[in-house]
């Protein structure tokens, strides 16, 4: 990777205003109404439908919502599901899940370090195609564009909910031509925007092209956050379309524990149930899981319910995310703090990602290391209580 290709880019909102404006008919006129929705019952393109979209639709419902200049929403739209506004807390700005989706004004303030890709996703991405090949054996395939909710800590404001850069089935059609002339990609992640925010057929064809052209493919990921934005989207319908397509896994993000309703639960439990693994990736958000007692409980309740805690990622500097960032030091206490009071299958590996497009690279401290002491190497072993062994037998002759 040159130096060239790492550098600071300027980052220009790209979203046509008047796209991203809501109706003028108000959804919910105040907080009850909003409660009284039943989102059970509801197809889930009706409650998507009734997302909030403005600052103003919010203030109508909740208290302390902070008005937003228009310039916000041409970096990247907001939508927030009466369901994750039902969680939201009415009149508390530090409420996790109001963190995540109300937009501030400050998230126009651009740290000298953000650019708008960052992981340099775009130059790793064949002519054509929607495909970013990074690492030898594995693809991303972004296939869509739009979400069902928008996080304000997104790490792909560049292209997100811009009408202006719509994925077609034709950049489709050239990324599933890039895998099946590429026989040593053998695993490939669905990601966009939002997978699931595809229709049941559309998404079927997709996934169908790809074992199409690639019946020897080992693995068949999607990752989606929309199960934790509006739960009813997974359907027993969907569920037969990912077993006919053989996908092997579906990552989530859950990033605090107050996203593991009932709902939520019954609805992955189809997942589980027709045979397809499950996974979730956090992000480490300051307010929202940036606390030990937090994110213990959160990888014990993913696991409780069927859900391995892969990935926590540090915060990705996309323009207006400094705000979000968890300091270093603050994620390795977090790691030290699970590590040895939760369960080892809860345990996530803790990531950086590269600027540059450098790749995922695991944090954690040094329980195991070498240390010169008294002009002799030894080799030390701290345990998650702080006591130390030595374990010098293992440096061999």
């Amino acid at each position: 990777m040159s130096q060239a290709s790492i550098q600071v880019k300027q980052y220009t909102p790209q979203i046509p205003l008047k796209l991203v404006k809501n109706n003028k008919e108000d959804k919910f006129a105040d907080y009850q109404s909003l409660m009284d929705f039943d989102v059970a019952s509801r197809p889930w393109r009706e409650t998507l439908a009734h997302s909030f979209k403005t600052d103003k639709e919010l203030s109508k419902v909740f208290g302390n919502i902070n008005p937003v200049e228009e310039d916000v929403y041409k970096v990247i739209a907001t939508r927030i599901t009466p369901y994750i506004a039902q969680l939201m807390d009415k009149d508390d700005q530090a409420c996790p899940i109001r963190i995540q989706y109300v937009p501030e004004q400050n998230e126009m303030d651009v740290a000298p370090q953000e650019m708008g890709d960052q992981l340099a996703e775009d130059d790793m991405m064949p002519d054509g195609t929607s495909i970013v090949h990074r690492y030898p054996n594995r693809v991303l395939f972004l296939v869509h564009n739009i979400c069902g909710a928008y996080c304000r800590h997104c790490t792909r404001k560049r292209m997100v909910s811009d009408p202006l850069n719509v994925i077609s089935m034709e950049r489709i059609r050239k990324s599933v031509e890039y895998l099946r002339e590429h026989p040593e990609v053998q695993d490939v992640l669905l990601s966009g925007g939002d997978p699931l925010l595809l229709t049941d057929d559309k998404l079927d064809q997709v996934l169908s092209m790809i074992r199409e052209a690639r019946p020897d493919l080992k693995i068949l990921r999607i990752g989606s956050r929309l199960p934790t934005q509006l739960p009813t989207r997974i359907t027993p319908e969907l569920c037969q379309i990912l077993v006919k397509n053989r996908v092997t896994l579906l990552n989530t993000q859950v990033n605090h524990p107050k996203e593991i309703t009932p709902l939520f639960v019954k609805h992955m439990a189809m997942l589980r149930t027709s045979g397809i693994m499950l996974g979730n990736q956090s992000v480490l958000i300051k307010g929202v899981n940036d606390s030990v007692e937090v994110m213990r409980d959160l990888v014990m309740d993913l696991v409780s319910n069927g859900i391995r805690p892969y990935y926590v990622y540090s915060m990705d500097p996309a323009p207006g995310n400094s705000k979000f960032q968890v300091s270093y030091d603050r994620m390795l206490e977090i790691y030290h703090g699970i590590r040895g009071w939760v369960s080892g299958p809860a345990i996530p590996t803790f990531i950086v990602d590269g600027i540059g497009g450098l790749g995922k690279m695991p944090v954690q401290p040094e329980y195991v290391r070498k240390q010169v002491i008294d002009g002799e190497t030894k080799l030390l072993a701290t345990n998650f209580e702080g006591r130390n062994a030595d374990m010098s037998f293992l440096l061999g002759e």
